[in-house]
């Protein structure tokens, strides 16, 4: 009987691949500011061999006009050949990360990227900062 090995998150819902809107995953391969209304999305990168060794960067929306949101980011390439970038608003904005308030950049880097190495942040309530509310993988 064959093995299955799994890592990294069920992703659940469907490609948004005409443009139109009401869907929940979305592949970048390149940098982009992420919106308000992504609230609840997942976004995958890069995920083919044409973009291998791609650096993806996400900007998070200002914090303070997203209380109560989430966003996941999961690494769909393969081992080694891709790096995510998640960066607070305007480069100032904090994330939280293993109870320290001092992450303006998170990396998946590139060396130790694996697939399906995720993290899911969140806005605090009431608070200033991003927040790590899950993850695997090597993140700095």
């Amino acid at each position: 009987m064959a093995t299955t090995r799994f890592r990294g998150p069920v992703l659940q819902g469907k490609f948004n691949e005409a443009g139109l809107t009401g869907y929940n995953l979305n592949e970048k391969q390149g940098a982009y500011s992420v919106l308000i209304a992504d609230s609840g999305s997942t976004f995958t990168c890069p995920k083919n061999s044409t973009t291998a060794g791609a650096s993806v960067t996400f900007t998070l929306p200002a914090i303070a006009a997203n209380e109560g949101s989430v966003f996941t980011f999961v690494n769909t390439g393969a081992d080694g050949t891709n790096q995510i970038n998640i960066t607070g608003a305007g480069g100032t904005e904090y994330i939280t990360y293993k109870g320290v308030v001092a992450q303006i950049t998170l990396t998946n880097t590139l060396a130790t990227s694996k697939v399906g190495d995720y993290v899911k942040i969140g806005g605090q309530l009431a608070g200033a900062t991003w927040t790590v509310l899950d993850i695997q993988g090597v993140w700095a």
